[in-house]
């Protein structure tokens, strides 16, 4: 009889490295078509119940060392009844949950990474146990470079930082975002070069999560003193069918006359989105009443335009939104 792990081997097509070698980024490494994924691990997962509804959350980094935008399009792993991208979304406010994602975009010359408390990759109905020192296949599918199969290492719960390499460096050059204000005026971030920039997504009709984040930064601002000339604060809707530029200005600047509200077409906003990794679904609920889920980070950009740090939502308080912006002016 094949062993059980030679048979996921084959069944997915794995092969340990394609095309050159491994190790170069501290782990083992899967390249096709310019894309390269690295540190790919899974945390044992812990079942609830019966077999079936074991579930395993999958984290690892993806390169474009292209010249051209791909997408993660999709993942299959012949270990699990379904397999999903998901990331962790606010639901009409500050109600987290794990939400399907369609697509994950990966810019040339850009790292991507998916772990804990954010995007990542979710393997459900387990049909075999799965324990730490394991390896486990799974296929990254991917618009431009095709079908990439890897290999997962299933590490305890209490290895899994150390094995995903600690928190994710900043992308070699910082997002892009530019948007008409309600003054007619191009908020360009390119332009804000020198300043610190914090940057929420959300909407004006959120009953807690957005105007409590715009409200931390409004306290941040007033513990920056004469320093708080340095750092713009801005706004951007994910809902622009309701929140028009002069809507999200306004909002903005119910928190400080010096908040920055930013709206725009569709197109536009999609960009901004795909620059910043930042999901949203605006849909109609069985009443027809309007409902928006929404990655809920703070970007933090720093002087040289580039992404010094991503708050997660839960500590997105004015004591660590006020140390990441100090650190990032440098004081």
């Amino acid at each position: 009889m094949m062993p059980r792990r030679a048979a996921w081997v084959l069944a997915a097509g794995l092969l340990p490295c394609v095309a050159s070698g491994c190790g170069g980024r501290g782990s083992e490494e899967f390249r096709q078509g310019g894309i390269v994924v690295s540190r790919v691990v899974a945390a044992a997962p812990v079942v609830a119940g019966t077999l079936a509804e074991a579930t395993m959350g999958v984290f690892l980094v993806i390169a474009n060392e292209g010249e051209v935008d791909d997408t993660l399009v999709g993942v299959e792993s012949p270990l699990a009844a379904k397999s999903q991208l998901h990331g962790m979304m606010a639901q009409g406010g500050a109600t987290m949950m794990m939400m399907p994602v369609e697509a994950l975009p990966v810019p040339p010359h850009r790292e991507v990474r998916l772990k804990p408390g954010g995007m990542h990759i979710m393997l459900e109905g387990l049909r075999q146990p799965v324990s730490a020192g394991e390896t486990v296949p799974l296929v990254l599918i991917f618009r431009r470079a095709g079908r990439l199969p890897v290999r997962v290492r299933v590490v305890r719960y209490d290895q899994l930082e150390q094995s995903l390499g600690g928190g994710a460096a900043p992308p070699a050059a910082g997002p892009d975002l530019s948007l008409r204000r309600s003054d007619g005026r191009v908020f360009d971030l390119a332009q804000e070069r020198g300043r610190v920039v914090l940057v929420f997504f959300g909407y004006t009709h959120c009953p807690d999560l957005c105007p409590l984040t715009l409200a931390n930064f409004a306290g941040v601002r007033r513990r920056l003193g004469p320093r708080a000339a340095d750092v713009r604060f801005v706004f951007v809707t994910v809902d622009p069918g309701r929140d028009t530029p002069e809507v999200a200005m306004a909002y903005a600047r119910q928190f400080d006359r010096s908040f920055v509200g930013l709206s725009g077409d569709s197109v536009d906003l999609a960009a901004a989105q795909r620059s910043f990794h930042v999901a949203s679904w605006v849909s109609r609920d069985s009443t027809g009443a309007i409902e928006v889920a929404h990655s809920a980070s703070v970007f933090v950009i720093g002087r040289d335009g580039r992404l010094a740090r991503v708050v997660p939502y839960g500590d997105a308080d004015v004591e660590h939104l006020y140390a990441d912006v100090r650190e990032a002016l440098g004081a």
